[in-house]
């Protein structure tokens, strides 16, 4: 399974962003987790506020778990904060939450490659609630 590297994401999204980059890192947690050998064994749902940044946070998830809508095996909800919810082979599932903390530490920088750097070097702790 060869999914896109995290700068050809960017390249996809149009820019390397927060969003995009949390969206990235979850799909890593989930394909690390539940170890797919082919990209039609995962299935996903977002839920998120439908609108810009937030959104951004789905091209990270396809980009990393190779889960599209046109394939159907990306959904999209509307919701308040973000969860990405999997499911994978042999019955495995994983449901991941943004922490809040997260939110607020992105909104207090304005440079936007700024909080996607800080993103991608965070622990995963300081960035999902693994549900």
């Amino acid at each position: 399974m060869r999914r896109l590297s995290l700068d050809e994401a960017a390249v996809f999204h149009g820019h390397l962003g927060p969003f995009l980059a949390l969206g990235y890192r979850a799909g890593e947690i989930v394909v690390e987790i539940l170890k797919p050998s082919s990209f039609n064994e995962l299935k996903a749902v977002v839920r998120c506020p439908l609108k810009t940044p937030y959104s951004c946070f789905i091209d990270g998830v396809q980009c990393s778990t190779c889960c599209t809508v046109g394939k159907r095996t990306l959904e999209i909800v509307e919701g308040d904060g973000i969860t990405l919810e999997v499911e994978g082979p042999r019955g495995g599932r994983l449901r991941l939450k943004v922490r809040e903390e997260a939110f607020s530490k992105i909104r207090s920088t304005n440079k936007l490659e700024e909080a996607a750097r800080w993103v991608l070097d965070a622990p995963l702790e300081a960035l999902f609630e693994i549900l």
